[in-house]
Order: structure tokens, then C-alpha cells, then sequence
């Protein structure tokens, strides 16, 4: 067996409300639970940064599912690595809405943060994507 992370970019097909984050967070942790996935959802202005954690096997068919989803569209793997643990091992899912954030007091501040996030920014510089999804790991819903 392979543990891996997979990250992800893409487009919400219309900006989603808190209720609306809140129903597919919802359904991220009932699905993710049953096939021992975890991960982390990022959401600013319509855009969509994600991890999954778990099996190779149980991720990438998850990952190709998720791809065809109508909530979003222009979906872009940015990293695919195998780990020997996972980051969000407590998490069948964790989300967090961007679009409340004073990015100035954000630990490690850049003016890429008040930048808008583009698939090709990302796909670019995965590492970004990576380091955004643990740096608001500790301030997340969970």
C-alpha cells in the first residue's frame, strides 16, 4: 500500500455562500470518513485549493470523481507525492473560507496573499498551494 497526497486547484462554478461550503464540507467528511481520507479545503472568491491524503488506490479514483463535480470546473492536479505520514491525520476533511482572512496577519505574510489565485500560478509553484493549505491547517474548521 501507498500513503499519498494529492493537491488540487480549480474554480467553484459560482461563488458558494457559507451555508454552501458548509454542506460540501458536510459531505467531504461522511465520504471521506468511510475510505480513510483526509485533507484540507481551501475557499477564496470562487477559487478552490484542496489535499487528499490516503491510499493511492482509494485517492486517485476519489481525486477523478471529485474532477467531475459541477460545483467546480478547470480542475488542475498540481502535486501528487507519496508521504510516510499525513498532515491532516485527524481530519476526514478541514475547510477554510479565505474571503474573511486579513491576509497582513497572516504568520509569513507576502503581497502573493492579497494576489488573485490563478490554476497556472499554482501549477507553477506547488509548494505555494502545499504551504497554504498547512499554514491555515491550525486556523480551520474541524
Amino acid at each position: 500500500m501507498s500513503l499519498i497526497t494529492l493537491v488540487y486547484v480549480s474554480y467553484a462554478s459560482h461563488k458558494m455562500s457559507g451555508d454552501e461550503l458548509r454542506v460540501l464540507l458536510d459531505e467531504c467528511r461522511e465520504n471521506n470518513s468511510k475510505i480513510d481520507v483526509t485533507g484540507m479545503l481551501l475557499y477564496r472568491d470562487g477559487f478552490f485549493i484542496q489535499a487528499l491524503e490516503g491510499e493511492e488506490d482509494t485517492v486517485m479514483p476519489l481525486y477523478n470523481k471529485i474532477a467531475k463535480d459541477e460545483r467546480h470546473n478547470h480542475v488542475l492536479l498540481v502535486h501528487k507525492g507519496k508521504i510516510s505520514e499525513r498532515t491532516f491525520e485527524d481530519w476526514s476533511m478541514g475547510l477554510r473560507n479565505l474571503d474573511d482572512v486579513d491576509f497582513s496577519k497572516v504568520p509569513g505574510y507576502t503581497n502573493f496573499l492579497d494576489k488573485e489565485f490563478t490554476p497556472q500560478y499554482f501549477e507553477e509553484h506547488p509548494n505555494r498551494a502545499i504551504g497554504m493549505l498547512k499554514t491555515f491547517k491550525d486556523q480551520s474548521y474541524f
